[in-house]
């Protein structure tokens, strides 16, 4: 009975997964669809076709960003779940909430690949940020709640907080509201739009300087390609710094 308990645990949890993941593979899928030449090209010139051609440009550059917002939220998403032995009904409702916020990428997406000037009409600007915001700190909730949680859902929870840079991820808890109440005072007092974009590059150099002074050393966390490119780097760097040794007198 016991061997059945835990088969059934693992089928079910396999089924939460695999739900998740088709869930992102789907929004993948409906962002891509935006982007497409108009069906009036069949019999255009080689100028109308350049032309629109070149419209798409803004689209794909949209989608590319959005493909690496939502394949960086996936793979938080997979190391959360790599720890997982067992559920309840406050993860799934939770994870549930998270898939719900990411699903709303696709009418972020929106703004972007339909030409609108997101500097000029601030809600546009507002929504996309505004969404990722919200996919963020769903997350975080996420992680808090297993972290919390671990030694009756988790399994080898031993590294848990280093493996998913927990000292990090806590500062969403303070800088997603900061950044919600940036916008309603840009909306508020007719500020320039631009804060915003300031307020989340900020944002970007605190939790980069955050995980460099916290973990300096977790490189086998990242995803293959990037531990990849770092292999290559480094020997590169180390020639150069030969050369520069050997050519001083």
């Amino acid at each position: 009975m016991v061997n059945e308990d835990e088969i059934k645990k693992e089928f079910q949890l396999e089924r939460v997964i695999l739900f998740s993941d088709a869930v992102f593979a789907i929004i993948i899928t409906i962002m891509v669809l935006e982007i497409k030449l108009p069906e009036t090209l069949h019999h255009a010139s080689a100028q109308q076709i350049n032309e629109a051609f070149t419209n798409l440009i803004p689209k794909f550059i949209g989608y590319a960003l959005s493909f690496a917002l939502i394949g960086s939220f996936w793979y938080r998403h997979l190391q959360i779940f790599s720890f997982l032995k067992d559920y309840n009904v406050n993860l799934i409702v939770m994870n549930l909430i998270f898939l719900f916020c990411v699903s709303m990428f696709p009418f972020a997406v929106t703004f972007i690949t339909a030409g609108f000037d997101l500097i000029t009409y601030s809600w546009g600007l507002f929504s996309y940020i505004g969404i990722i915001f919200l996919v963020t700190i769903s997350q975080t909730v996420l992680i808090y709640y297993l972290i919390n949680n671990k030694s009756v859902l988790c399994v080898n929870a031993g590294n848990m907080e280093t493996v998913l840079k927990w000292k990090v991820q806590r500062v969403n808890f303070v800088t997603i509201p900061l950044g919600f109440i940036c916008m309603a005072l840009i909306t508020w007092l007719k500020l320039d739009t631009k804060l915003l974009l300031y307020f989340v590059g900020l944002y970007g150099i605190v939790i980069a300087t955050l995980n460099r002074k916290y973990y300096p050393d977790q490189n086998n966390s990242a995803p293959m390609l990037f531990r990849h490119l770092r292999s290559q780097r480094k020997p590169v760097v180390k020639t150069v710094k030969k050369r520069i040794t050997k050519n001083k007198p």
